[in-house]
């Protein structure tokens, strides 16, 4: 996820190098959730019934491979060919990964472990976006972020090829038949956590992929004339933040409410996407998006607590994989959205349509699970 984390802020300007526009940009974003979509079911029904570690071993070795491949794009089609074939080894990394975790979780601490296993994917992306920053203001080249994150992902894959156990860490009940992507969604609350993350990932894939060129953009372009290295810095505050309040809040969740911190996540992130536009400077801009950060600390892990709770039953690996092709579907609309209102509208507009579908979501679950 350190990895991830590096390019984010540099992909939107290194694919504007290569002369894409917004809609370009945000297809770019499209690609990557298109390609997590297509696989990320596949594996998880796979791992299930395998090894989980051979699995995330395989997309670890995609993604070391791929990421050199971004430096050799002439183009804005092969950058996005390129994409599209990455988001093939991330679909076989995280997803498998939080099933892996999700096993291991003792009953009654599903938010707990949860807490810790997002805690650990926030830490990552939070350090990356200043470490890319940096890499490209002082080598002058934004190429060097791709080359860091090959290195790091090969090194997350020797890492996992010795201390991960080659375990079959799933239910006891070997028997059990394998859930389609349908059956899991026959169960109402998970088809309420499916809805929240569709509706939501399509409001946070709307900005997250024009925040950096946003936050860049001269002011005379409409945005606020922050050096790469500060929009690093507000991103790696915002995700080592977000990494710092995963556990408490995964802890809070086994004790209370999950549905109420779910809805008290959504209210808190669809508020700070409606702030990050009204900023006037850095430190604005970062208080905004620290709001956003707390909104989702405060939801997410009760949601894959739930979703870990119900995976116990139909099996871990597709139930974590149908919750991550939902945020997959989300951001697979959500940039192409936001590309074409940028372009009309320029870039702020997309900030504020980004809050109001994150309350839609956050409606949607509300209606969905009271029953």
């Amino acid at each position: 996820m350190l990895g991830l984390g590096i390019i984010s802020p540099i992909m939107p300007l290194y694919a504007s190098d290569l002369g894409a526009n917004l809609v370009q940009i945000g297809l770019l974003s499209s690609a990557w959730s298109i390609s997590r979509l297509i696989f990320t079911a596949p594996a998880g029904r796979y791992s299930d019934r395998g090894s989980k570690k051979r699995v995330i071993m395989a997309g670890l070795l995609v993604y070391a491979v791929i990421s050199f491949l971004y430096v050799l794009a002439w183009d804005f089609t092969s950058l996005i060919s390129i994409r599209f074939l990455h988001g093939l080894g991330s679909a076989m990394t995280m997803p498998i990964a939080m099933a892996y975790g999700a096993v291991l979780a003792p009953r009654g601490k599903e938010g707990r472990y949860m807490g810790l296993m997002t805690s650990a994917m926030f830490a990552g992306m939070g350090l990356g976006p200043y470490l890319g920053g940096t890499l490209t203001d002082i080598f002058g080249s934004k190429s060097v972020a791709f080359y860091a994150m090959g290195g790091l992902s090969a090194l997350s894959l020797f890492l996992v090829a010795v201390f991960l156990p080659d375990q079959r860490v799933e239910s006891d009940r070997g028997d059990m038949p394998r859930p389609s992507f349908m059956k899991v969604l026959s169960i109402r609350i998970l088809r309420a956590a499916f809805i929240y993350r569709v509706v939501g990932a399509l409001g946070r894939g709307s900005v997250m992929g024009f925040l950096s060129m946003y936050l860049s953009n001269p002011v005379a372009e409409g945005g606020l004339g922050i050096s790469y290295s500060m929009v690093g810095l507000i991103l790696t505050v915002s995700q080592l933040s977000s990494a710092f309040l995963q556990g408490p809040f995964g802890e809070l969740a086994d004790r209370y409410s999950k549905i109420r911190l779910i809805l008290l996540g959504g209210v808190l992130g669809a508020l700070g996407l409606a702030l990050i536009p009204l900023a006037h400077n850095t430190w604005e801009a970062l208080a905004a998006q620290l709001v956003f950060t707390v909104g989702g600390a405060v939801g997410m892990p009760a949601l894959t607590a739930i979703v870990a709770i119900e995976g116990r039953e139909i099996g871990m690996g597709t139930t974590m994989s149908v919750l991550q092709s939902s945020m997959s579907l989300g951001m697979i609309a959500g940039p192409l959205l936001s590309g074409i209102l940028g372009d009309l509208f320029g870039l702020k507009i997309i900030f504020f349509i980004g809050s109001a579908i994150y309350l839609v979501g956050t409606s949607a679950f509300f209606v969905l699970q009271r029953h």
